[in-house]
């Protein structure tokens, strides 16, 4: 809302499964870009339907490269991969590149994370996937050395050389997932969500630490529900030389563009740290409270 307010044009995507955009907004769920204001954009992920992608793009490669694993009724067993782990953080990678891609008209996409675990398997899958890939590239090596299956054909008076299409695999997807880590550790702001209760800091903490291990750092911590009873005062102790802001319990369900707008005002100066920041020209983008008439 602060983002779509302050001019940019901005899109919202759902990576929780559990999705509520739809209940949020009052708007249909749906899987493609929908326009609910002048400038906000939502999505929402179909991870099953991604899941169902991500395998039929091994499918498409093993027939492709073992032409022949019919003989070998290997089509019989793919079935067990849908049930591999690892399998719904390559489809939410999967998910993430193609919003990035076909995004381009987007000022800023911000993506609303599963929960704390799967988010953090999302998070480490690129490093962890070259770590595997490489070792599988080696060994391949070795074998293609030994079978000589990199060899060189004569038709005629030219000469050509085929390649191990496994090779050219493993090569296409180091870079894909080499890429991808760049994004996430280089391209991203990440942002900390986190109530004001002992609990919720104590985790918060740790994923800061967990993602501060995978090389990614984090932008700003937002202390939802500050304020209320109980609440632990302050800024948290690993949160030091980061941006933090505190946004209130709301007196009104947070449903309806009515509604979300009016609470998006309210907290303009709160809601400052996630939009303000230089244009390419260099001049500063303008206040969220010029657009919601709030000073």
């Amino acid at each position: 809302m602060a983002s779509g307010g302050a001019g940019k044009r901005t899109l919202l995507v759902s990576m929780d499964p559990a999705h509520n955009q739809g209940d949020i907004f009052c708007v249909a769920p749906g899987n493609t870009q929908r326009k609910v204001s002048r400038n906000l954009y939502l999505q929402e992920i179909d991870t099953d339907q991604w899941q169902k992608r991500y395998l039929e793009e091994i499918r498409s490669h093993i027939r492709k490269t073992y032409l022949y694993e019919t003989a070998f009724n290997l089509q019989d067993h793919f079935n067990v991969l849908r049930f591999s782990p690892g399998l719904e953080e390559y489809a939410m990678a999967m998910a993430f590149e193609h919003v990035l891609e076909n995004s381009s008209g987007m000022d800023m996409i911000m993506f609303d994370m599963a929960p704390t675990a799967l988010s953090l398997r999302f998070f480490a899958l690129p490093g962890i996937t070259l770590a595997w890939l490489e070792q599988l590239l080696k060994l391949r090596r070795l074998i293609c050395d030994k079978k000589k299956i990199v060899s060189r054909i004569k038709l005629g008076k030219r000469e050509y050389e085929t390649k191990d299409r496994v090779s050219e695999k493993l090569e296409s997807l180091i870079e894909r997932h080499t890429r991808l880590q760049e994004r996430l550790a280089k391209g991203c702001a990440v942002n900390l969500v986190m109530n004001p209760d002992p609990l919720s800091l104590a985790e918060t903490e740790r994923i800061y630490k967990r993602l501060a291990d995978i090389g990614i750092g984090v932008s700003c911590v937002v202390i939802n529900k500050a304020g209320t009873k109980g609440a632990a005062p302050g800024i948290p102790a690993f949160a030091k030389g980061l941006k933090v802001t505190s946004l209130p319990v709301s007196g009104t369900p947070l449903i309806g563009m009515n509604a979300l707008t009016s609470y998006a005002g309210d907290q303009a100066e709160a809601l400052r740290v996630f939009y303000q920041d230089k244009d390419r020209d260099g001049t500063t983008m303008r206040r969220f409270s010029d657009y919601f008439g709030h000073e």
